[in-house]
């Protein structure tokens, strides 16, 4: 397993996964290093298990907030990796902000993974939402609205809790499946 953090460049391989943890930050808890830290242990246990996962984390450490040059590179970092991932991976936290760019990125890459993966595209997305987060009843109403205006098309995942050890199972799960693992 490895973890590339924005504004990191990377190369992703044939034989790798790359899964976004999408999700908010400003003004929302740092649920990414959970996530992250939880993996860790998870591959430190289970040694060889992830290999070929790539975590795609746009969180910085000290994010120049003020920067418009880092606003455009971050910006466009994301972007790209939004792109080329082989999984989808949201969570709505409940914090002092509503997400607005995590609304459009749902949407859009909702849209974006059923159309890469006609087949498969729900195992290859992940939704959590915190039911305290202000805008949860907008995420579920969003999600069964792309999935029932395509008939015979099956939903994603959506966790109606925000728990990062829960997150990061589904995601191994899904990760196993993309691999042809299970």
């Amino acid at each position: 397993m490895k973890i590339v953090t924005a504004p990191e460049e990377y190369s992703l391989q044939s034989n790798e996964i790359g899964c976004f943890l999408a999700g908010g930050i400003t003004d929302c808890p740092n649920w990414q290093v959970e996530v992250i830290s939880n993996f860790k242990k998870y591959d430190q246990k289970f040694s060889n298990e992830l290999n070929g996962l790539v975590l795609f984390n746009p969180r910085r450490e000290n994010f120049p907030i003020s920067d418009l040059n880092a606003a455009q590179e971050q910006i466009e970092w994301e972007f790209k990796w939004l792109q080329r991932i082989d999984l989808f991976s949201m969570f709505f936290t409940a914090g002092r902000s509503d997400q607005p760019i995590c609304m459009y990125e749902l949407g859009r890459n909702i849209c974006r993974m059923m159309y890469r993966f006609p087949n498969d595209y729900q195992n290859r997305i992940l939704i959590s939402c915190d039911p305290n987060y202000r805008r949860s009843q907008d995420v579920k109403i969003q999600v069964e609205l792309a999935f029932s205006a395509n008939e015979n098309k099956l939903a994603p995942t959506l966790i109606e809790k925000a728990d990062p050890l829960i997150h990061m199972y589904n995601i191994i799960h899904q990760f196993k499946i993309a691999k042809g693992l299970i």
